[in-house]
């Protein structure tokens, strides 16, 4: 991919930033990780601002996959590579178990004749991160028809799930809130999370079901027989089953129109969901099958009519790595910086942020983002074909 794109960010950005975007850049090969140590020497971070950066990004498990090792151009603490080590096994664990929880599922589904892939981290981990546990995940996610919403939901709760909220101090599931299920059925783009204890106290397996690749009042929709049409598969190690997941150009397009979802909204911006390794996600997949996608992409794109939403995040992932997306997969001319420089609050009312994405997400307090959003002063001109609504902000992510 050429590296000149006609923008790039940050000509001096924070040493920390620099290693975070360095992971970014690729982990999965030892000499991957010796590049990113070499960055990490010449940017002497800080560390407790470092660790930080990384749990604020949900980079904690990859970041310890570069300094569990003992390296003299990684002087960490004993203490510090210790608990990094336990945070990397700790996640190594989740996406073993998850990704069981994943193949199990799928596999009922399908043979309850539900058309059902595994997306974002469950299929990442495995197909573009090496299967190291270096790429968080919360829960297991799944893409199905909307027309088989009933009938998913029944096969899950026969394997044990139902849909509730953890409590985490007494290790069970209890019924969701009135408010939060009144908002599962004004905006139909998920079902409620599926939740299974497991036998380990702390132990719960989730799996989030979407049957959208935006969101359920976007303008963007996508037919769900589309993006299911054809399938592919991958063998998360231990699972002892494949598992389907989205064709390439697919998976690319539903981990970047998500990635918009979560960074466009005022509500979901403020929930500190527009995260580095979301876009971090879209260098992995770009290394794991260029060629294919580079092909793929394009009149997927045209014949969906996503141009605005992909160039939006692409231009920014460009401007956040010096990649070059847009040019590649011909989104030059896609979006304004008008509207790079947007957002939208509650409402439909566009809004503004300023400065760039870097220093947007290297903010302590996401919620800042677009300063007074709430003053009619602070915004401007009316949405764009983006949302006739604002989707909710869903607790976790994978």
């Amino acid at each position: 991919m050429d590296t000149t794109p006609s923008e790039i960010e940050e000509p001096d950005p924070p040493n920390e930033w620099v290693v975070l975007k360095a992971l970014c850049r690729g982990v999965t090969t030892p000499a991957e990780r010796d590049r990113v140590r070499d960055v990490f020497a010449g940017a002497r971070p800080d560390l407790p601002r470092l660790v930080e950066h990384a749990m604020r990004h949900r980079m904690l498990p990859m970041l310890a996959l570069v300094l569990a090792d003992e390296d003299p151009r990684t002087p960490v603490p004993p203490q510090l590579r210790g608990e990094l080590l336990g945070a990397l096994l700790a996640n190594r664990r989740k996406v073993h178990v998850l990704a069981r929880a994943a193949a199990e599922a799928t596999t009922a589904l399908q043979a309850a004749g539900v058309r059902v892939a595994a997306t974002k981290g469950v299929a990442l981990e495995t197909a573009v991160y090496g299967g190291l546990g270096a790429r968080k995940m919360m829960d297991a996610d799944l893409m199905i028809d909307p027309a088989d919403r009933a009938a998913a939901a029944a096969v899950l709760r026969e394997l044990g799930y139902r849909d509730g909220a953890y409590d985490w101090r007494a290790h069970r599931i209890d019924d969701l809130p009135p408010s939060r299920r009144a908002m599962y059925r004004l905006t139909r783009d998920h079902l409620p999370h599926f939740m299974r204890l497991e036998d380990t106290r702390g132990g719960v397996l989730v799996i989030d079901v979407a049957t959208s690749v935006t969101w359920d009042l976007s303008s963007w929709q996508v037919p769900m027989t589309t993006v299911l049409a054809e399938l592919d598969a991958f063998v998360p190690e231990g699972a002892g089953a494949a598992v389907p997941t989205l064709r390439p150009e697919w998976l690319f397009l539903f981990t970047v129109l998500h990635l918009y979802r979560e960074a466009w909204f005022v509500n979901t911006v403020s929930a500190g969901k527009d995260m580095l390794y979301k876009f971090g996600d879209l260098l992995a997949l770009w290394r794991a099958g260029a060629d294919r996608l580079r092909t793929s992409v394009p009149p997927a794109v045209a014949e969906n009519g996503l141009a605005e939403p992909v160039g939006w995040v692409l231009t920014h992932t460009d401007r956040l790595f010096g990649s070059a997306f847009v040019p590649e997969l011909g989104l030059a001319g896609s979006v304004s910086e008008e509207l790079l420089a947007s957002g939208e609050a509650p409402g439909g009312r566009r809004v503004r942020w300023h400065g760039t994405m870097s220093e947007r997400l290297l903010r302590s307090d996401p919620a800042a983002t677009f300063g007074t959003a709430s003053d009619p002063a602070a915004t401007f001109g009316t949405a764009s074909r983006a949302a006739v609504s604002s989707p909710a902000a869903p607790s976790g992510a994978a």
